[in-house]
């Protein structure tokens, strides 16, 4: 028997080679949900302390103070985050300046989110992030680019060098963190950060 007619005998003999290619790569995050911070009042702040002056609330997140690391190790309680709107973070309107802060971000107790993109504008001092109760401090927010925290990726697709302003994304399942820091928790000393969007 010839091959046509081996072809014609057995028409779906070669399926399972054909579909072993054919896997659908995952689907990338739409971050569809977007905190413009545009609801909170110019000039108001957070510090560590009590509530309410411990956290900001716009519709989508709690947004609260929690100390910061400086670059040598040494926990600072003294900061502060302030809205304003010098287009610092490179989003829209309204942005929030971090001095010397750790601000987390949190969707509700138990709940989790699967991809975060931040704006935002870093123009000097040291940074902070946690996600999944894995700590990290460092200088620039390029240094973390490609890298893996609490097991979820990490990538700074425009800026990040230092003095210059851009966006960070975290891909993967963030869920509640020890000490109230949320699903995610950012900080720096002369940080402004805006438009975060997230996926659930």
């Amino acid at each position: 028997m010839n091959a046509a007619a081996k072809m014609m005998r057995f028409p779906f003999s070669i399926i399972p080679v054909l579909l072993v290619g054919c896997a659908q790569p995952p689907a990338a995050p739409s971050f569809a949900t977007c905190e413009s911070l545009d609801s909170l009042a110019l000039g108001s702040r957070i510090v560590i302390g009590p509530p309410p002056i411990n956290s900001f609330q716009p519709p989508t997140m709690d947004i609260a103070a929690h100390p910061f690391t400086w670059r040598n190790g040494t926990m600072t309680s003294n900061g502060y985050a302030e809205i304003q709107s010098a287009g610092r973070a490179g989003g829209s309107r309204n942005e929030m300046a971090v001095n010397n802060l750790l601000v987390s971000i949190s969707v509700g107790f138990g709940q989790t989110l699967q991809a975060v993109r931040i704006s935002f504008g870093e123009y000097g001092g040291n940074l902070n992030v946690s996600v999944n109760n894995d700590f990290r401090n460092f200088d620039d927010f390029a240094q973390i680019n490609g890298t893996t925290i609490g097991g979820v990726q990490v990538s700074v697709p425009s800026g990040g060098l230092g003095n210059d302003l851009g966006q960070i994304e975290f891909v993967g399942t963030m869920t509640d963190q020890a000490s109230g820091l949320g699903q995610l928790a950012v900080g720096g000393q002369e940080l402004w950060i805006d438009d975060i969007c997230f996926d659930r």
